[in-house]
């Protein structure tokens, strides 16, 4: 991971082997920024054109990381594929006093069910994982599941699961935490009620308003605005499309390659930046979005998790994610959980710039230290 801004260089663009056959040869190392743009953009083409999205790649990175590590042939290669061959494990995320940037693993495996003590000492030493055994049959599991992702994400996910999957063996779970005030409020004072041009129509939001200096670009008609949080090693990016542009026509052309091109087209200057409050859940099922990266074998009866169990054979059943977020005048707070379940089978402004963000748009939450996307979303309707 590289200490850059590649995250808004990126959106200033806008434009399997089985077990018996060949080794896993381990693929290039790619970026997180490219897992994470892939993976938003795969999502995005499961849910309703006109539905609002929040999703959290670094959350759904750990979870497949730690579901990489127990793969092995086709599936390995699969899972490496789908994240551009990198590995997202336990690390410091930063944070302090005012600002809470926290990750946490958990494995919960059923009482008749044994992981291969190689993983599980993987699992505690590259994801510092929480790994308990529980009677998968009783109830209390359930809740007691829901209950750690309420604890690790400050009670904005209470439940991310109704019951156990048929067969479900072992449940792998990560949750991030993030609530960090602006390094430049907004003023409650100057929040008004303005027009919103949705997908849907028009709506009056409550609209915040802040003039500083910002990163700032513009480029083939879009603008970009970079809001640092407190300590600035986090930043909210938002990418307002021009008018009368889809937005989600934008999503699929997102990619690394303007990286070069961009870099030199942001500058410093006075902003005023325009843009309304929000608040958003998503609950999203992502064995599409997965299947869609190339995650296949991994849901079928042909699926290698021999690394994780000799109690086999293992498929995964069901990959989900619930997210939250909450963007006001004093900064965000945000949340993930991403839970699979495994069971046995068979340029430079020389101005003040204005940004009006009255219509359809991109957000990220990005660590521009680490070079890492943490949450990723568009709006377009309020």
């Amino acid at each position: 991971m590289k200490t850059n801004l590649k995250l808004l260089m990126i959106m200033a663009a806008l434009t399997g082997i089985s077990a018996c056959g060949p080794k896993y040869q381990e693929p290039t190392e790619g970026s997180d920024i490219g897992f994470a743009l892939s993976y938003f953009q795969k999502v995005n083409q499961t849910v309703n054109y006109d539905d609002n999205l929040v999703v959290s790649p670094y959350s759904a990175g750990v979870a497949l990381s730690m579901l990489a590590e127990g793969a092995e042939g086709e599936t390995k290669a699969e899972f490496a594929d789908a994240l551009n061959g990198c590995l997202f494990k336990a690390e410091d995320l930063g944070g302090g006093d005012d600002l809470i940037v926290k990750s946490a693993n958990s494995i919960w495996v059923d009482d008749n069910f044994s992981l291969r003590n190689r993983y599980v000492d993987l699992l505690e030493k590259d994801f510092d994982a929480f790994i308990t055994t529980q009677n998968f049959a009783d109830p209390a599991t359930v809740q007691a599941i829901n209950n750690w992702c309420a604890e690790n994400t400050e009670d904005k996910i209470t439940k991310i699961i109704d019951e156990l999957g048929r067969g479900t063996v072992m449940v792998l779970m990560n949750a991030l935490y993030f609530n960090a005030p602006w390094e430049y409020a907004f003023d409650p004072e100057r929040t008004a009620d303005k027009v919103f041009h949705g997908i849907s129509g028009d709506s009056k939001v409550p609209m915040m308003t802040r003039k500083a200096r910002f990163m700032y670009a513009e480029y083939q008609g879009c603008q970009m605005v970079r809001l640092p949080y407190n300590g600035e090693r986090y930043a909210m990016y938002i990418v307002l499309p021009p008018a009368g542009m889809d937005v989600n026509s934008v999503i699929p052309y997102i990619s690394e390659s303007a990286y070069d091109a961009a870099m030199g087209m942001l500058a410093a200057g006075e902003v005023i930046v325009e843009m309304p409050k929000f608040k958003l859940e998503a609950s999203l099922i992502l064995n599409d979005a997965l299947e869609k990266m190339g995650i296949k074998t991994a849901f079928s009866g042909a699926a290698d998790f021999s690394g994780i169990s000799a109690m086999g054979p293992l498929a995964l059943s069901q990959v989900k994610q619930k997210c939250y977020i909450d963007v006001s005048e004093k900064g965000t707070e945000a949340a993930a959980v991403t839970i699979a379940q495994v069971r046995l089978t068979s340029v430079a402004p020389s101005r003040v710039q204005r940004m009006t963000v009255d219509r359809p748009f991109l957000f990220f939450i990005a660590d521009v230290e680490k070079d890492n996307i943490l949450f990723a979303g568009k709006i377009v309707d309020l």
